[in-house]
């Protein structure tokens, strides 16, 4: 199986604070961590705020190909551990004569106008990076319940659920019955719980107990779903007449269209978008103007286009 891995990212809220040690700066930063993925060498994680003009830092390494550095979930209470070393891994507070700009300290070379005022490194330390990933294919349905399973001291998820047995696991599969409607679009986004979470509403159009996404027959009308494509462009969904109540639905979704036409095979590719969520915590820092065993360095998300091929 091969993957490509194209990178968007999104900001997301993270707090820092201390453990009750002596600290002689406080640690309110705006609350919006970025990251600069532009050296060939690491990557940089930060924090900044004005008034005071402040940042920190997390620099941790970056290996060689690497577009970002977390693509996978890590096991249950085991963390990634970046030890704290003024080389590979860093952990900086600085301050600036002037505001920070959005992403400028991921500028290769610092404008002329931006000085730093005073800089502080920890000596010593470690940064823990947890890496939550609760839908991997970001279909509607979390992977937990795609069958998934338990995670390996690997990784990875041996014992995954195929439905369609095409050797994408479920959790990985945007269309996990094979029928050419991706997963996302046989969930009831309309319908929402009490916890306004559509991703526990699938459909199941002919009430068999099979959800729609797991179903090859999704109206029950005896002519599986990816043989009601009438146009032949690998894609039911476009192929409309009148049902029974007189609504204009796709023929695989319509009891009353029980045409068999040609297989169109499948549509190809397996192309999804996976959020990834990392939670750091800084340990044992000792940065002069900070002494701290813990400090919540926060929350970083960010986005990854994945495509799979059998």
């Amino acid at each position: 199986m091969t993957r490509w891995y194209y990178v968007i990212f999104t900001l997301f809220i993270l707090t820092a604070c201390d453990d009750g040690d002596i600290i002689t700066v406080d640690l309110e930063f705006d609350k919006e961590l970025d990251l600069c993925t532009n050296n060939t060498d690491s990557f940089l994680i930060y924090d900044t705020r004005q008034d005071p003009n402040e940042s920190l830092s997390l620099i941790i390494p970056r290996s060689n190909n690497e577009a970002f550095p977390f693509t996978e979930a890590t096991p249950v209470g085991n963390p990634q551990e970046f030890p704290i070393n003024e080389s590979t891994t860093r952990f900086l507070y600085r301050t600036y004569n002037r505001a920070l700009a959005s992403g400028e300290l991921c500028n290769p070379v610092p404008p002329a106008d931006l000085n730093i005022v005073n800089d502080y490194e920890a000596p010593s330390g470690s940064a823990f990076a947890t890496v939550t990933i609760e839908d991997d294919d970001n279909d509607g349905i979390p992977s937990d319940l795609e069958g998934r399973g338990e995670m390996d001291e690997n990784g990875n998820y041996p014992n995954a659920q195929d439905s369609d047995e095409d050797g994408i696991p479920d959790y990985l599969d945007q269309d996990d019955d094979n029928d050419n409607v991706p997963t996302s679009n046989e969930i009831d986004n309309d319908d929402l719980d009490d916890d306004d979470d559509p991703t526990t509403n699938p459909l199941d159009t002919d009430g068999d107990g099979t959800p729609d996404y797991l179903d090859e027959d999704d109206d029950g009308d005896g002519v599986n779903t990816i043989l009601e494509d009438e146009d032949q462009d690998q894609d039911p969904r476009n192929d409309l007449n009148a049902n029974a109540d007189g609504n204009i639905v796709p023929h695989y979704l319509n009891m009353l269209e029980v045409t068999e036409y040609d297989n169109p095979g499948l549509s190809g590719g397996n192309t999804y978008t996976r959020t990834i969520i990392i939670d750091f915590l800084i340990t044992g820092v000792n940065l002069d103007i900070l002494s701290a065993q813990e400090i919540d360095f926060g929350t970083l998300t960010y986005a990854i286009n994945f495509t799979e091929d059998n």
